[in-house]
């Protein structure tokens, strides 16, 4: 389908020229500054238990806009300091704030140290927010901030991996084996039906693409943008959740915020830094316990290649090794070097990968190169520049719902598609499944962020920010079946060029002001504007002439089989404003007003507000510090929006030929005028606490959000003459929860120091008012939207009495499970030896969802799953006229493993899909530096990840999904599962 947006953006053109005047008034008010006697501050940040260097601290001056971070030496310098009494301030995250006062002297240097506690629980970091920097203990809402030193020794590669198991509220859902595919990020659960359920990502104040890459023909996995930022180039990740937090970042950040910040030049020399790894990607457990072949993965020859039956049957091309699996290679480097000259601070980074997947095919090849520069022209005025490039090369396996899939031919074993000669028995079934690995599944692209932000200060008090960047993805995905390949012996080409491109410019100023000695209070105001745009073409070429190179052109029939250009523009202005008292309570209340061109005609501007509150009870005369030395209680409540597809508001009409190759079209959809944004309201409270002098801590949030004029697709009468359903405000959905992190460090010895974490979530979402409809995600997949059922749910057949060894009892209509888990604890420990070695492990439980096993009722049908041969024998016995071979078979099983077709279903396939497993073991050791002349330092690590796996799902792995199918609603249907992976790294500062 090709529709037409309309040339009509009055929403958001007027939002822009309401900011316009107030930038000019602004930009009006600014005075020079005098000139004044100043001087320099330098000194050092160190660990206060072990001495070591604490980078990336940030050190500023109260009450002015001088600061820095420290390098990786933990040095400091702030030069062009006012003279006189100045209060110097270190935070770090993790560690306890620290002040120190001390008098400047005109063109002298004044040096001050510091030595920082670590805390469980700590309110003197910074966060970043819609208006710039805020105080920790100044915000009214959780905030989970995961930095590189959480995860620089674990393996990691890519964002997903980071966040797995690393904060509340959040879901990673992992959706295929192939190297390269993207996974499944929420936070917080589900807030949206048809609109997606995906936060918004901003690169060092830049957003990003926050979707996937299309799916491919027959890999049906996709990609993922988020993907592209590479682990040694991060810096820091802050995770905002939920719509009370997320207010000011308008009406698409309803599912929360991921804000990622890479890292940047220091003060000082060059410091250089190389990671090198290497590994290699096996194949741990997976499948049904109880069949050693592994879905004949595992074991591709022997005498276990046999049917329910007992017949057995021969792969020809069986690999030697009897097993289509094997080790892949993984190797990861990066080099990288930050530092300051001639007033321009720097950090300069590229980095390479290339991973192998433990089939034949199935690679992922990427590298890129990183550019943050920041330099001061004026006293008033700082620029930071950004720049990053990332080539990705991946080959995807053939996955999923494909009739070329691997996992779908290999796993049935004589129903595979591929069938041949070559079998040393000419009786049995014979089947040449190698054949599959000709096909090939490629991605390849570029991705591109380039942005740059302006600082002015005119004052000290008075701050404006100008953020302007463009975030670019351009993919070339390819399936070519080649000449001679045996489903399509004259071959196939099918090709998809993707292009998308998201301009941001982001505007904010911040005011703070002195009322008296115990009132403060902070102003904020901005404007923010984002240009999204999608260009897609879809190709298609049939009939090699022959064996070569396959391209578009050497196709015989060629068509053009899909082409989507799209273009939303939306825009808001926002002003908040908090006012603190004796600096230990705050109030900020604020607002966002937003247009949008996907928003209907006479739909107009849509305004979310919101008002939080924070109070450092702990810093209060009546506290109990000797209990409880930390204490903020917080609350929050506001709203913010998920906008319409950028056609669901436009009467559309679809392109045809008609008789004799005249054009000519067909009603498409509707129309609605007044369609605007689905509106999620949240409330959360919570508090933190630290105790044990930072040995202890505990954070706890509850949240309960509500989503009001929730979009759902309507059907109308066909009398209107527009058949196809019509977005509509009608639909609410509510999802309510809580947050727990328990903390602790413990000294066990002199020499051994502990590190303990629990994270545990909880979410609850129902689906309230529905107009009552019932919406279907994906009839195959029994997924279904139904009124005070969780949403997604699985709905169909059940079996009354499973476990009972009788006749079933089936019922029709009913709820089988919900499809996303609703509680995830992450357990994590961290063991320190003498300073220099370090033991990590991370693991993740995630309870209560479900996932529907095609590949068992697929399987089953065919008797092919090993799982039902006992019970398909005594079926087979008890149609033969043995009634007393099915004692020993439940009703669950006989329904699951029925021979009489009529009986099937999906719906006895949905399975508990909880898990436990071990996302990463590590083991790190820092080098002495005797050992390492001409280093700074080096740390040597091995860490494997997805080691261990404890669930009773039977299918492939209780994570993965066919993405090609729905991303909203999940099915293993042959989808490939996760490895596991070993990697031994070295990472070098010179």
């Amino acid at each position: 389908m090709i529709a037409f947006l309309p040339r009509r953006f009055d929403a958001w053109r007027s939002v822009v020229r309401r900011a316009v005047p107030a930038c000019a008034l602004l930009i009006g008010t600014a005075a020079t500054t005098q000139a004044q006697s100043t001087g320099a501050i330098a000194g050092r940040v160190v660990d206060a238990d072990n001495g070591q260097p604490i980078a990336a601290a940030q050190v500023t001056i109260s009450g002015t806009q001088f600061g820095r971070a420290t390098g990786d030496d933990g040095r400091f310098s702030l030069s062009s300091i006012p003279a006189g009494s100045r209060t110097v301030i270190v935070r770090r995250i993790g560690y306890q704030q620290q002040s120190r006062t001390v008098t400047v002297g005109t063109n002298a240097t004044v040096t001050v140290d510091f030595a920082l506690a670590k805390s469980s629980v700590s309110l003197a970091g910074l966060v970043v927010t819609a208006t710039g920097e805020e105080r920790k203990k100044e915000v009214g809402n959780a905030v989970t901030t995961v930095s590189s030193k959480d995860f620089e020794k674990a393996g990691v590669g890519n964002t997903q991996q980071i966040l797995q198991g690393r904060s509340t509220g959040v879901t990673v859902l992992q959706n295929g084996g192939t190297p390269g595919a993207g996974g499944t990020i929420r936070l917080r659960g589900v807030n949206s039906i048809t609109q997606g359920n995906r936060p918004l990502i901003y690169v060092d104040g830049i957003r990003i693409f926050n979707g996937n890459s299309p799916t491919g023909v027959s890999s049906r996995q996709s990609v993922s943008p988020l993907n592209d930022i590479p682990a040694s180039d991060i810096e820091r990740i802050e995770v905002v959740k939920g719509p009370a937090a997320t207010t000011l970042y308008g009406t698409e950040a309803s599912g929360g915020v991921i804000q990622i910040f890479t890292k940047r030049g220091r003060d000082g020399a060059a410091s250089w830094t190389l990671d090198a790894s290497g590994g290699i990607n096996s194949m741990g457990d997976f499948g049904p316990a109880s069949d050693p072949t592994g879905m004949f993965l595992k074991q591709c020859r022997g005498p276990n290649m046999v049917d329910a039956a007992g017949v057995p049957f021969e792969d020809a091309t069986c690999p030697e090794s009897g097993s289509w699996l094997k080790n892949g290679y993984l190797g990861r480097y990066s080099l990288g070097v930050r530092g300051a000259s001639g007033g321009i601070n720097y950090a300069i980074s590229g980095n390479l990968e290339n991973e192998e997947g433990v089939l034949r095919v199935g690679n992922n090849r990427t590298g890129g190169l990183r550019t943050n520069l920041g330099f001061a022209p004026t006293k008033t005025v700082t620029l930071a520049l950004n720049s990053s490039w990332q080539r990705r090369n991946t080959a995807m396996i053939s996955d999923g719902n494909s009739a070329d899939a691997i996992l779908l031919n290999i796993s049935r074993g004589p129903g595979s598609n591929f069938r041949g000669g070559g079998c040393s028995t000419p009786t049995v079934t014979c089947v040449v499944n190698d054949t599959m690995f000709s096909k090939a599944n490629t991605i390849g692209g570029d991705h591109f962020i380039v942005g740059g932000t302006a600082t002015w200060t005119p004052f000290e008090n008075l701050t404006n920010r100008l953020a302007v960047g463009i975030d670019y993805n351009n993919t070339d995905q390819r399936t070519i079946n080649p000449f001679g390949y045996p489903r399509t012996p004259t071959g196939q080409y099918f090709q998809t060029l993707w292009n998308r491109q998201l301009i941001t410019v982001d505007y904010a100023t911040t005011w703070k002001q002195t009322y008296s000695k115990n009132f403060v209070g902070t102003t904020s105001f901005g404007a923010q504007l984002f240009d999204s745009r999608l260009n897609s073409t879809e190709l298609r070429g049939d009939n090699f002439a022959g064996p070569g190179i396959p391209t578009l052109v050497s196709a015989s029939l060629r068509q053009i089989t899909d082409v989507n250009q799209q273009r939303v523009i939306n825009a808001g202005l926002f002003a908040q404003q908090m006012i603190g008292w004796r600096d230990r309570l705050f109030i900020t209340a604020g607002a966002r007003v937003d247009g949008n061109s996907a928003f209907g005609q006479s739909f107009g501007l849509q305004t979310y507000p919101k008002v939080s509150g924070s109070w450092v009870l702990s810093e209060e005369s009546f506290w109990p510090t000797s209990l409880i030395e930390t204490f903020k209680l917080r609350g929050a409540i506001g709203e913010s929006g998920k906008a319409p597809g950028a056609f669901d508001a436009t009467r559309t009409w679809n392109p045809i030929a008609a008789e004799g190759g005249l054009s000519a079209f067909t009603p498409g959809q509707l129309g609605n005028p007044n369609l605007g944004p689905e509106r999620t309201r949240e409330t959360e409270v919570g508090f933190d606490a630290g105790l044990l002098n930072g040995r202890f801590g505990l954070v706890f949030t509850y949240f309960n959000a509500r989503t009001n004029d929730a979009i759902i697709n309507v059907a109308y009468p066909p009398s209107n003459g527009f058949s196809a359903n019509q977005p509509e405000n009608v639909g609410s959905i509510k999802n309510t929860g809580f947050e727990v992190q328990a903390t602790t460090n413990l000294d066990l010895t002199s020499w051994a120091k502990l590190e303990a974490r629990v994270q545990f979530t909880k979410m609850q979402g129902e689906a309230v008012d529905l107009g009552g409809r019932i919406l279907t995600i994906d009839a195959l997949s029994r997924s279904y939207v139904q009124e005070g059922l969780p949403l997604p749910a699985y709905v169909g057949r059940k079996v009354q009495n499973p476990d009972a060894f009788e006749t079933p009892v089936v019922v029709d209509g009913e709820f089988l499970g919900q499809t996303f888990a609703d509680k995830i604890i992450n357990p994590s420990l961290t063991l320190s030896l003498f300073n220099n070695l370090s033991f990590e492990v991370v693991g993740e439980f995630q309870r209560g969802g479900h996932l529907l096993n095609a590949n068992g009722f697929q399987n089953a049908g065919l008797g092919i799953w090993q799982p039902c041969f006992a019970a398909q024998k005594a079926l087979r016995a008890a149609a033969a006229g043995d009634a007393s071979a099915l004692a020993s078979v439940n009703a669950r099983d006989r329904m699951r493993c029925s021979i009489t077709a009529a009986e099937r279903d999906y719906s006895y396939w949905v399975e508990s899909a909880d898990f436990f497993k071990v996302r990463n073991i590590s083991v790190a050791y820092d080098v002495p530096k005797r050992f390492t002349p001409g280093a700074r330092s080096m740390t040597v690590s091995f860490a494997g990840r997805n080691l261990f796996r404890s669930t009773n799902y039977t299918g492939t792995d209780p994570e993965v999904a066919d993405q090609a199918t729905s991303t909203f609603s999940r099915r293993d249907y042959y989808n490939f599962p996760p490895y596991r992976t070993f990697l031994f790294s070295v990472r070098t500062n010179f």
